[in-house]
Protein backbone atom coordinates (compact mmCIF):
# COMPACT_ATOMS: atom_id res chain seq x y z
CA UNK A 1 0.00 0.00 0.00
CA UNK A 2 3.05 2.38 0.92
CA UNK A 3 4.73 1.46 -2.43
CA UNK A 4 1.42 2.52 -4.40
CA UNK A 5 1.02 6.05 -2.21
CA UNK A 6 4.68 7.01 -3.57
CA UNK A 7 4.08 6.15 -7.25
CA UNK A 8 0.74 7.85 -7.24
CA UNK A 9 2.19 10.82 -5.27
CA UNK A 10 5.43 10.47 -8.47
CA UNK A 11 2.86 10.88 -10.59
CA UNK A 12 0.83 13.38 -9.45
CA UNK A 13 3.99 15.54 -9.54
CA UNK A 14 5.06 15.10 -13.06
CA UNK A 15 1.50 15.86 -13.99
CA UNK A 16 1.90 19.09 -12.31
CA UNK A 17 4.84 19.78 -13.36
CA UNK A 18 3.71 19.00 -17.17
CA UNK A 19 0.73 21.02 -16.52
CA UNK A 20 3.13 24.02 -15.46
CA UNK A 21 4.84 23.70 -18.73
CA UNK A 22 1.79 23.89 -20.99
CA UNK A 23 0.26 26.81 -19.19
CA UNK A 24 1.61 29.81 -20.94
CA UNK A 25 0.80 32.40 -17.98
CA UNK A 26 2.42 30.08 -15.69
CA UNK A 27 5.65 29.21 -17.90
CA UNK A 28 6.09 32.92 -18.59
CA UNK A 29 6.41 33.84 -14.97
CA UNK A 30 9.08 30.93 -14.52
CA UNK A 31 10.84 32.03 -16.99
CA UNK A 32 11.05 36.25 -15.79
CA UNK A 33 12.21 34.60 -12.62
CA UNK A 34 14.72 32.53 -13.71
CA UNK A 35 16.01 35.71 -16.06
CA UNK A 36 15.97 37.89 -12.53
CA UNK A 37 17.89 34.85 -10.82
CA UNK A 38 20.14 34.56 -13.89
CA UNK A 39 20.63 38.39 -14.11
CA UNK A 40 21.69 38.88 -10.19
CA UNK A 41 23.82 36.25 -9.88
CA UNK A 42 26.11 37.47 -13.09
CA UNK A 43 25.67 41.28 -11.97
CA UNK A 44 29.53 43.33 -11.62
CA UNK A 45 29.35 44.96 -8.53
CA UNK A 46 31.10 48.19 -8.62
CA UNK A 47 32.08 49.81 -5.07
CA UNK A 48 31.79 53.80 -4.73
CA UNK A 49 34.30 54.04 -2.02
CA UNK A 50 34.34 57.69 -0.46
CA UNK A 51 37.64 58.61 0.70
CA UNK A 52 37.91 61.34 3.46
CA UNK A 53 34.85 61.99 3.47
CA UNK A 54 34.44 61.83 0.10
CA UNK A 55 32.38 64.21 -2.51
CA UNK A 56 29.70 66.53 -2.83
CA UNK A 57 26.39 63.77 -2.83
CA UNK A 58 24.93 65.41 -5.92
CA UNK A 59 28.49 64.88 -8.08
CA UNK A 60 28.28 61.40 -6.73
CA UNK A 61 24.71 61.02 -8.15
CA UNK A 62 25.14 62.03 -11.26
CA UNK A 63 28.68 60.06 -12.03
CA UNK A 64 26.23 56.46 -10.99
CA UNK A 65 23.73 57.65 -13.63
CA UNK A 66 26.42 58.69 -16.44
CA UNK A 67 28.03 55.43 -15.44
CA UNK A 68 24.58 53.22 -15.80
CA UNK A 69 23.79 55.02 -19.22
CA UNK A 70 26.92 53.04 -20.41
CA UNK A 71 26.94 49.73 -18.38
CA UNK A 72 23.35 49.35 -17.04
CA UNK A 73 24.40 45.97 -16.56
CA UNK A 74 26.61 47.11 -13.60
CA UNK A 75 25.37 46.68 -9.85
CA UNK A 76 26.96 50.10 -8.39
CA UNK A 77 27.13 49.80 -4.37
CA UNK A 78 28.32 52.83 -2.35
CA UNK A 79 30.43 52.39 0.62
CA UNK A 80 30.89 54.08 4.65
CA UNK A 81 33.84 56.19 3.90
CA UNK A 82 37.48 55.41 4.54
CA UNK A 83 40.51 57.47 5.81
CA UNK A 84 43.33 57.01 3.60
CA UNK A 85 46.48 55.71 5.46
CA UNK A 86 49.14 58.63 6.09
CA UNK A 87 51.81 57.13 3.38
CA UNK A 88 49.35 58.30 1.05
CA UNK A 89 50.25 62.14 1.68
CA UNK A 90 53.04 63.67 0.70
CA UNK A 91 52.55 66.82 2.84
CA UNK A 92 51.44 68.59 -0.09
CA UNK A 93 48.91 66.15 -1.97
CA UNK A 94 47.35 62.31 -2.00
CA UNK A 95 49.78 60.32 -4.25
CA UNK A 96 47.12 58.52 -6.50
CA UNK A 97 49.66 56.05 -7.21
CA UNK A 98 49.43 55.18 -3.39
CA UNK A 99 45.85 55.13 -3.05
CA UNK A 100 45.94 52.57 -6.27
CA UNK A 101 48.15 50.47 -4.23
CA UNK A 102 46.08 50.74 -1.23
CA UNK A 103 42.86 49.96 -3.23
CA UNK A 104 44.19 46.82 -4.35
CA UNK A 105 45.13 45.34 -0.78
CA UNK A 106 41.54 46.14 0.78
CA UNK A 107 39.34 45.26 -2.77
CA UNK A 108 37.25 41.80 -1.56
CA UNK A 109 37.39 39.28 -4.35
CA UNK A 110 33.28 39.46 -3.97
CA UNK A 111 33.98 43.33 -5.91
CA UNK A 112 34.77 43.56 -9.60
CA UNK A 113 35.83 47.10 -9.55
CA UNK A 114 36.09 50.10 -7.02
CA UNK A 115 36.06 53.46 -7.91
CA UNK A 116 37.44 55.80 -4.86
CA UNK A 117 35.91 59.35 -4.57
CA UNK A 118 37.60 62.36 -3.05
CA UNK A 119 37.11 65.94 -2.28
CA UNK A 120 41.02 65.69 -1.68
CA UNK A 121 43.64 67.01 -4.42
CA UNK A 122 45.62 64.00 -6.11
CA UNK A 123 49.10 64.19 -7.76
CA UNK A 124 51.53 61.83 -9.54
CA UNK A 125 54.72 62.02 -11.39
CA UNK A 126 54.33 63.38 -14.98
CA UNK A 127 55.71 63.53 -17.92
CA UNK A 128 54.28 66.43 -20.46
CA UNK A 129 55.10 68.07 -23.48
CA UNK A 130 55.79 72.16 -23.30
CA UNK A 131 57.12 74.11 -26.05
CA UNK A 132 58.05 70.61 -28.08
CA UNK A 133 60.02 70.10 -25.30
CA UNK A 134 59.19 67.04 -22.33
CA UNK A 135 59.02 68.08 -18.50
CA UNK A 136 58.83 65.72 -15.72
CA UNK A 137 56.47 67.32 -13.16
CA UNK A 138 57.15 65.47 -9.69
CA UNK A 139 54.15 66.00 -8.35
CA UNK A 140 51.46 67.22 -10.89
CA UNK A 141 47.42 67.70 -9.42
CA UNK A 142 45.69 65.76 -11.42
CA UNK A 143 41.43 64.90 -11.82
CA UNK A 144 42.21 60.83 -11.64
CA UNK A 145 43.88 57.46 -11.91
CA UNK A 146 42.64 54.26 -13.05
CA UNK A 147 44.71 51.44 -12.90
CA UNK A 148 44.93 48.96 -16.53
CA UNK A 149 45.44 45.86 -14.46
CA UNK A 150 44.19 46.28 -10.89
CA UNK A 151 40.61 46.84 -10.99
CA UNK A 152 40.74 50.17 -8.93
CA UNK A 153 40.71 53.89 -9.81
CA UNK A 154 40.35 56.83 -7.84
CA UNK A 155 38.78 60.22 -8.89
CA UNK A 156 39.36 63.62 -6.69
CA UNK A 157 36.34 66.42 -7.63
CA UNK A 158 39.10 69.08 -6.40
CA UNK A 159 39.79 70.36 -9.46
CA UNK A 160 36.41 70.05 -10.98
CA UNK A 161 34.11 71.35 -8.35
CA UNK A 162 32.37 73.74 -10.82
CA UNK A 163 31.23 71.11 -13.48
CA UNK A 164 29.29 68.74 -12.21
CA UNK A 165 29.19 67.01 -15.76
CA UNK A 166 32.90 67.40 -16.28
CA UNK A 167 32.84 65.05 -12.70
CA UNK A 168 30.28 62.38 -13.81
CA UNK A 169 32.51 61.99 -17.42
CA UNK A 170 36.03 61.43 -15.37
CA UNK A 171 34.11 58.72 -13.30
CA UNK A 172 33.79 56.82 -16.35
CA UNK A 173 37.14 57.77 -17.61
CA UNK A 174 38.87 56.16 -15.16
CA UNK A 175 35.87 53.19 -14.57
CA UNK A 176 36.90 52.25 -18.37
CA UNK A 177 40.94 52.91 -17.47
CA UNK A 178 40.22 49.26 -15.46
CA UNK A 179 38.42 47.38 -17.79
CA UNK A 180 41.71 47.97 -19.77
CA UNK A 181 40.76 50.91 -22.09
CA UNK A 182 43.83 52.92 -22.63
CA UNK A 183 43.32 56.45 -24.07
CA UNK A 184 42.04 57.34 -27.69
CA UNK A 185 42.07 59.99 -30.49
CA UNK A 186 39.10 60.15 -31.16
CA UNK A 187 37.28 63.46 -31.14
CA UNK A 188 35.13 64.63 -28.14
CA UNK A 189 35.50 60.97 -26.99
CA UNK A 190 36.03 60.88 -22.98
CA UNK A 191 38.43 58.88 -23.51
CA UNK A 192 40.97 61.20 -25.01
CA UNK A 193 44.04 61.76 -23.32
CA UNK A 194 44.11 65.73 -21.59
CA UNK A 195 47.83 66.07 -21.75
CA UNK A 196 47.72 68.34 -19.01
CA UNK A 197 44.54 70.53 -20.15
CA UNK A 198 40.69 70.21 -19.58
CA UNK A 199 39.76 71.12 -22.49
CA UNK A 200 39.03 67.72 -24.07
CA UNK A 201 37.65 66.90 -20.94
CA UNK A 202 34.92 70.02 -21.56
CA UNK A 203 34.28 69.53 -25.28
CA UNK A 204 33.97 65.34 -24.91
CA UNK A 205 30.54 64.33 -24.88
CA UNK A 206 30.44 60.57 -25.82
CA UNK A 207 32.44 57.47 -26.00
CA UNK A 208 33.08 56.36 -29.26
CA UNK A 209 32.03 52.91 -30.49
CA UNK A 210 35.69 51.47 -30.98
CA UNK A 211 36.20 52.50 -26.81
CA UNK A 212 32.73 51.26 -25.87
CA UNK A 213 33.44 47.84 -27.17
CA UNK A 214 36.66 47.56 -25.68
CA UNK A 215 34.84 48.57 -22.30
CA UNK A 216 32.58 46.01 -23.41
CA UNK A 217 35.11 42.90 -24.01
CA UNK A 218 37.05 43.97 -20.54
CA UNK A 219 33.44 44.22 -18.43
CA UNK A 220 33.13 40.69 -19.85
CA UNK A 221 36.47 39.51 -19.01
CA UNK A 222 37.22 38.90 -22.38
CA UNK A 223 41.04 40.17 -22.17
CA UNK A 224 42.10 37.91 -24.92
CA UNK A 225 39.73 39.33 -27.53
CA UNK A 226 40.42 43.00 -26.09
CA UNK A 227 44.17 41.82 -26.96
CA UNK A 228 43.47 40.98 -30.61
CA UNK A 229 41.41 44.38 -31.21
CA UNK A 230 44.19 46.41 -29.73
CA UNK A 231 46.80 44.74 -31.89
CA UNK A 232 44.45 44.80 -34.93
CA UNK A 233 44.01 49.15 -34.54
CA UNK A 234 47.39 49.32 -33.54
CA UNK A 235 48.04 47.91 -37.13
CA UNK A 236 45.67 49.58 -39.12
Amino acid sequence: MKKISILLLSVIAIGVVVSIKNHPVLTKNITNIESILSEKKSAKKVLILPLNGGANEQYIDSAVSYLKSYFPESEIIKGTNINLPKYCFNGNRYRSDSILKFLDEIKPDSIFRIIAITSDDISCTRTLIRNDKPITYPDYGIIGMGSLTKGVCVVSSYRVSKNIYSFAKVVTHEFMHTLGVRHCNHKCCIMQDGKGSGKSLRNANHIHETCLKKAQLGFEGNQKKLMVLNMKLKNN
